[in-house]
Parts: structure tokens; sequence; C-alpha cells
């Protein structure tokens, strides 16, 4: 479970939901790739709300629930209390650096084979879990990816990463956040440029704190936990 180390801290005085994103174990994984678009995954989030009888709350989320919260707090950010985003492109920079700096294109050019896999293909494990720090974590993330169909995990990239052709003006007015927010980075990212922060401001319509952590990297929740909660 991700946010391991989040649960107990939390759980003091928050009610705390783990929800498993549609395409991972045990929940569904739907085998139409447009099941995977990040407005039907955050419509997700809706229901679940829904379902247990909260009108809002704050979301957090990192790598691809990082994208699905960015994608709910666009679509409903009458439900959201506020948003935390842990190492996950602030949505309209990304729009802009994917399509016209070339460090971002490169950095990116791993996501071209998630992006063109389908259910079945072979795919390099030991690649897609090299950047968690953790050997007892990434030896327990590796074996649940061995024991769970790949499908969805890469139809997400298919629908919601950018790719070629590059060099595109993406309307990304629609794009903004209106709640309070905070974005948790750690310095070592392997996958964004550090352009990712610049900025950052002009998207986020009420107040937004930007946390910076030198240590870490893509999983800054996991690899500076105590800083995090």
């Amino acid at each position: 479970m991700t946010f391991s180390m989040q649960i107990e801290e939390f759980a003091k005085d928050h009610t705390v939901i783990l929800p498993t994103l549609r395409g991972y174990p045990p929940s569904d994984v739907p085998l139409d790739p447009d099941a995977y678009d990040g407005n039907v995954m955050a419509g997700d989030l809706v229901a679940l709300l829904d379902h247990l009888g909260i009108e809002k709350a704050v979301f957090a989320g990192g790598d691809v629930g990082g994208i699905t919260v960015q994608k709910l707090a666009f679509l409903h950010p009458e439900r959201l209390l506020g948003l935390v985003i842990f190492n996950t492109p602030i949505l309209g920079t990304m729009m802009h650096l994917i399509h016209h700096d070339p460090e971002q294109q490169e950095l990116s050019k791993y996501s071209l084979k998630y992006i063109k896999h389908n259910p079945g293909d072979a795919y390099d494990l030991d690649f897609v879990v090299r950047t968690i720090a953790d050997p007892k974590y990434r030896a327990e993330i590796k074996e649940y990816l061995q024991n769970s169909p790949e499908g969805g995990m890469f139809y997400f990239f298919r629908k919601n990463f950018p790719a070629p052709p590059y060099g595109q003006n993406i309307d990304t007015s629609g794009m903004h956040y209106k709640m309070p927010c905070v974005v948790i980075w750690g310095m070592q990212e392997p996958y964004f440029s550090d352009k990712m922060l610049d900025g950052f401001y002009k998207w986020f319509d009420q107040s937004v704190r930007v946390v910076t952590l030198p240590q870490a990297g893509h999983w800054p929740w996991r690899e500076d936990a105590r800083k995090v909660n």
C-alpha cells in the first residue's frame, strides 16, 4: 500500500480513505482503453464520495493518482476541500513543457513504450520499479506487478500522457485549481524537469504552498515520510 506510512499519522484526527484506482487489482481492470481516460477515473472518485455520503474531502495523490486527483479538481472543484500532489506534473505547465521543451521531451522518452503497450506485450519490470529507493518495497511492488494484469496501467498512459507529434499549443485555460493546494516535490525527480515549478503560482486561484525536499525523488511520501506527514 503506497501510503502506508501516512495512515497512522493522519488517522489520529482524520478519516483516511485509500482507494485503489481502476486498473490496479483488487480494483477492476476493464479491457476498454477508454475506461482509463483521466476524466472517467475522476468520476470513480466522485462515485466513491457519493457512496460514502461525503460531500467534500481533501484529495492527495502522486504518479497516476496525482493525475487523477488533478482531473477531479478541474471537473468537480465543488467536491474538494483541498488538494495535495506529490511529484506529479502540474498539468498546465506539463502541456507546455512536453510540447516545447527538449529537456522534458527527453525525460519523457520512457513513456513512449508505455503509450504503445498492448496487453500481453513484454515489458521491462525492473525498469518500471527502478525509481523505488527502498529495496524491500521495490521487491513488493515488483511481485505485485508480476501477479497483476498490466493492461490498464499502460492504457492510462495512452489515454492521459501527451505523445508526439510535439510542438502543439494546447488549451490550458481549464487547468486551474480553485481550492487550497499543497505541492510536495522531491528534487531528485527522474521524470520531470525542475522547470515544472517555474511560474507555478499562476495555475492556483486560491492559496498554494510548495514544499521542496532536496533528498527525495519521485515517491517523497515514502522517501521522506516524516517531513511529508
